[in-house]
């Protein structure tokens, strides 16, 4: 009997632990001795933090990334089919969403693994939810090209889009990058363009706002610094 592959759900931002834990994941953690996880620093912290009940150095991980190839995978994977069961950790977030661990799991499939996808926090769901966009159809861009010009081409591209269709577009950025994204969507947006920016969401500090593009240019002259180094989710609409 083959073993499960269990996704776990990590912290997006610092909050009361059994906010986004439940339970039900804390226990699955101790019934796991191998871990799948984006960053190994990361993963031995959070699961301290969740309180397992076994020793760290006695678990097994293996480091996951974008360049992570087959032959590793089933490495990675073996324990499943020896019978164990073996957890998938994302650095923030749920796993596979923004995230190279969707890699490891249709790997899982392939050799006829069980995948079990567990309840907890993310942000790319959580800032849509509290938008008022529309939540029946949307489409999610994960990062727009760094290069200022193509950067903001292709955020013209999404705003027809958004406008001809009334689909939610979402994208997101890294912390030190966020200003010159919302710079970018006041620059070459319609001053009617609907803009929901949510920034370091599940944290006492966090940031919820859906407002006019035009609104969002008077909000950064007041608010220079409110996106400085927090993760960030950018939806547009019409």
């Amino acid at each position: 009997m083959t073993g499960k592959l269990y996704l776990i759900p990590t912290p997006i931002g610092e909050g009361a632990f059994e906010d986004f834990f439940p339970a039900f994941n804390a226990e699955i953690i101790n019934h796991i001795d191998t871990y799948i996880v984006e960053e190994l620093r990361t993963a031995r912290r959070f699961l301290r933090y969740a309180g397992i009940n076994k020793r760290i150095d006695e678990l097994q991980f293996f480091e996951l990334n974008e360049h992570t190839q087959g032959v590793e995978l089933n490495e990675y994977l073996q324990p499943c089919l020896d019978g164990q069961n073996v957890g998938l950790m994302s650095e923030a977030g749920v796993p596979c969403v923004a995230d190279p661990g969707n890699i490891a799991v249709a790997k899982a499939h392939q050799l006829g693994i069980e995948v079990v996808p567990l309840i907890g926090p993310s942000s790319i769901i959580l800032a849509l939810m509290g938008s008022g966009m529309n939540g029946q159809n949307f489409t999610f861009h994960g990062y727009l090209p760094v290069d200022q010009f193509e950067r903001e081409k292709r955020l013209r591209s999404i705003e027809s889009v958004a406008i001809k269709t009334g689909q939610t577009q979402i994208f997101i950025e890294t912390p030190y990058r966020n200003r010159r994204m919302a710079d970018s969507i006041c620059n070459v947006c319609q001053p009617a363009t609907r803009v929901c920016i949510a920034a370091g969401l599940t944290t006492p500090n966090a940031l919820l706002k859906t407002q006019s593009v035009s609104k969002w240019r008077k909000y950064f002259e007041s608010e220079d610094h409110a996106l400085d180094k927090r993760p960030c989710i950018f939806l547009i609409s019409r």
